[in-house]
């Protein structure tokens, strides 16, 4: 089971565009509303995690000390799919900092698609952007998978294939994002599932 933290208060009360995506794509899951309830029990069993976009990561951090967010994903043993502020938490965790990179609307996004998290996509995507920051390198033990122009690095590998960060909004179909971008959930799900 993919269990998504949903990071945005936004959607405190109606379905987030990422639980949406999976529901028509047919992708089991569970949401944690991570303003809410905070995080996933110990005995609830998680074999993926989504972290979605969001405004604030007092939940994964206060000031730079992480705290049970940041832990529960640090330690987390399965696939994990960063999108927006996800691949900040994520960047953040391998103790990378952040910069100002304001970004909002669609743009072009190159993507390897090599990469199992991209299989079967074409190599360059119109993706919808909403965010404030970005990340000046690539963290230590990642691989960068997708450049922008305004934004430079738009994804990020774990070496060991196990943890993907976008920094795109995939889900946003309605706002820009091509259809394409979609077919990352089926293929995190996979990866999941060969996990």
């Amino acid at each position: 089971m993919i269990c998504i933290l949903v990071n945005d208060i936004d959607f405190e009360t109606v379905v987030s565009p990422v639980e949406r995506a999976l529901e028509m794509l047919g992708v089991e899951f569970r949401t944690w509303k991570t303003f809410l309830k905070g995080f996933p029990e110990e005995e609830l069993r998680c074999d993926g995690l989504i972290l979605t976009g969001g405004f604030s990561m007092s939940g994964y951090f206060k000031g730079v000390v992480p705290v049970l967010g940041a832990s529960y994903v640090k330690s987390f043993p399965g696939p994990v799919l960063g999108i927006c502020l996800g691949m900040q938490i994520l960047a953040r965790l391998s103790e990378e900092s952040l910069v100002v990179s304001r970004e909002l609307g669609v743009s072009k996004i190159r993507l390897n698609n090599s990469c199992e998290l991209f299989s079967g996509m074409k190599g360059e995507v119109e993706a919808y952007q909403r965010h404030n920051y970005g990340l000046p390198y690539v963290p230590c033990g990642y691989d960068q998978i997708a450049w922008g122009d305004a934004t430079f690095i738009q994804g990020i590998a774990s070496k060991d294939g196990t943890r993907f960060g976008v920094q795109f909004h995939p889900e946003e179909t309605a706002l820009g994002s091509e259809e394409e971008l979609m077919r990352i959930f089926p293929n995190f799900s996979r990866i999941v599932c060969s996990h």
